[in-house]
Parts: structure tokens; C-alpha cells; sequence
């Protein structure tokens, strides 16, 4: 269901319905929005997000009639749409409709459909772990397991290695390479729990050598579709806190505060840079059991190109 009068988002509704196999059907205002969840259907809503009063008005609706925390509501569900980046639309986070935040930077509406139009496919799964459903079929993916710590640094520069093969230049292949060093970070040091929720490895040094065995071990995942590169860092914890998550990728860092210490599992800290410098982030989460971190960045030009590109902040988690 699309709820925007823009016509390039109905382009990129189009588009996403017809790769996902779905009907689309453009609504005119939050009300007709609530009917299908009334009836127990579990539609994808792309929603022009406008401002704060937008967000504002659709929670008063939907608390109004069904409940905000109601079981028929579903925030994997919310995709919305903005002109805004994310940092500037921090009260996004706070939300629990919040399931996917999309800038309104096209450049090609019906790319940027067909592309997003995958991930939506894939989240209609009973689960959508996989970083080549998401790719998709002409994207020819590659597993790694890291087996010690100490590996980290060698499958960063392997990545590294292969940005700059699939023709992304120096600049632009550094900006993947601290995005996945950040991510395989979290997957090793921040993901660990105990039974009780609480992290075991957060205190750590980042240079410690250990063996990563049973649910410790960390797999990484890489493809090129011949447009975009993807990378997964995926651990077995299943420890992501969406909230926190959430608020750090919204936040602009500076450089003395890029490596904020923290207690929240898995929380993304420094990966709110690379969303900002072109990435786009799909975080699939089962809790208790996976996490697949998934990066994606698309070839371009120049760096200009290819920090204005086309993203996404999309999220997926399974309780």
C-alpha cells in the first residue's frame, strides 16, 4: 500500500510490487491505511514520511483503532520515504513503526525500485537471512568463516580487494572497508551474550587473538551483481537491540566521538558514518539465534556519485 501523492514514489511502488509480486494500491489518507490490518492482513506500506507530524498523526490513528503494540501490527512492515536524511529525523527511531527508512534520492525511480523491490521479496520470507536473495540471482555470493579474531583484519582488506576489482575506486573502496571492519567488530566483540542478555566480550581488547567456535563463530559474505557490491557479517547471538540500533544510525558522529563506548549489544556504532558517506543497511535479526548485518553499495562515476546514491536503512527482526 503506498500513501504518498508524489508520483516518483508511486514509479518506485510500482516497481517494488512488480519484483516482489505484489498488487499496489495507492491510498489518500492514514485511515484506509488501518482497514487491511483490521481484517488480519499483513500488507507492505511504503508511506511518504513528510515530517514528524506525519509519523505523529499515523501513531495516534493506528493507537486509536488497533494499538500501537497490537500483535496485528507489525513494524517490519513500515517502509517510509523521506526527503530528509535520517539524521535529520531522529524521532524516527523512537518509534515502533519503525521498520525501514528510504531517502527519496532516485536518481532513477525504476532502478531504485527493482532494487529495493528484492529486499521487500525477500522480507515476505518466513525469514529473509541471505545476502544473494537480496542481491539477487545474477550476483554470484561468497562465504568466509572467520575461525580467530584476529582474522578480521585480513577479510577487511580481502573485501577491500575485491571492491576494487568489481571498479569502485580508492575513495570509495575505503568507505566499504571501514563499514565492514565496523560491522565484523560488532559480529565479534559486541554480539557475544550470556544467558542473561549481558555482553561477554564488550570489554576486550580490539586486538585480542581467540578462537571463534560454536556460537562465536562469525561468517562474512560477499557478491557483486555487476551494480552493486554486498557484504553480511553475520554472528549467532541474535542480540541486536532495534531501538538503540536505530538512534546510533541516526546520529552524526564526530571524529573524537566516532568510537563511542557502549553497553548495547550490537549497537552499529560507526556504521552511522558509512550510511552517510553511500551505504545501504539491511539488518536482519532472530532473537536469540542470527544476526546478518548486510551492506550495500553501488558502483558510481565518482565519489560524489557515490556518497549521493540512492539508500536505505531497512530492518528486519523476528522475536
Amino acid at each position: 500500500m503506498l500513501w504518498s501523492q508524489r508520483e516518483e514514489d508511486l514509479v518506485f511502488g510500482s516497481e517494488i510490487a512488480s519484483v516482489a509480486n505484489l498488487s499496489l494500491r495507492r491510498v489518500g489518507n492514514v485511515h484506509d491505511l488501518v482497514i487491511p490490518l483490521k481484517l488480519g492482513e499483513r500488507p507492505i506500506f511504503l508511506i511518504d514520511l513528510g515530517g514528524q507530524e506525519t509519523l505523529s498523526h499515523l501513531e495516534q490513528v493506528i493507537q486509536t483503532e488497533l494499538g500501537l503494540f497490537s500483535e496485528l501490527v507489525n513494524g517490519n512492515s513500515f517502509h517510509f520515504i523521506s526527503d530528509a536524511d535520517l539524521e535529520e529525523c531522529p524521532w524516527l527511531a523512537e518509534s515502533p513503526l519503525m521498520g525501514s527508512f528510504i531517502l527519496r534520492n532516485f536518481k532513477d525511480a525504476h532502478a531504485a525500485g527493482v532494487r529495493y523491490g528484492r529486499l521487500v521479496e525477500a522480507s515476505l520470507g518466513e525469514r529473509s537471512f541471505g545476502l544473494s536473495n537480496v542481491l539477487g540471482k545474477a550476483a554470484k555470493v561468497q562465504q568466509v568463516k572467520l575461525s580467530r579474531s584476529t582474522q578480521k583484519q585480513e577479510a577487511v582488506e580481502a573485501i577491500r580487494g575485491y571492491v576494487l576489482a568489481a571498479g569502485f575506486n580508492n575513495r570509495m573502496a575505503t568507505v566499504v572497508a571501514n563499514a565492514v571492519d565496523e560491522a565484523l567488530m560488532n559480529a565479534i566483540f559486541d554480539a557475544p551474550v550470556d544467558a542473561a542478555g549481558k555482553q561477554e566480550k564488550a570489554q576486550v581488547p580490539r586486538t585480542e587473538d581467540f578462537i571463534l567456535d560454536g556460537r562465536n563463530q562469525v561468517q562474512v559474505e560477499v557478491g557483486f551483481d555487476g551494480k552493486t557490491i554486498g557484504v553480511a557479517a553475520i554472528d549467532h547471538f541474535g542480540s541486536v537491540d532495534k531501538t538503540r540500533l536505530l538512534r546510533h544510525m541516526s546520529k552524526v558522529y564526530t571524529n573524537e566521538a566516532y568510537k563511542v563506548k557502549t553497553t548495547s549489544a550490537g549497537a552499529g556504532l560507526g556504521l552511522s558514518s558509512s550510511f552517510q558517506s553511500g551505504g545501504s543497511f539491511y539488518f536482519v535479526c532472530e532473537n536469540g539465534t542470527r544476526t546478518e548485518a548486510m551492506l550495500f553499495f553501488t558502483l558510481a562515476e565518482n565519489y560524489r556519485e557515490f556518497r549521493e546514491q540512492f539508500r536505505f536503512l531497512s530492518t528486519q527482526f523476528y522475536f
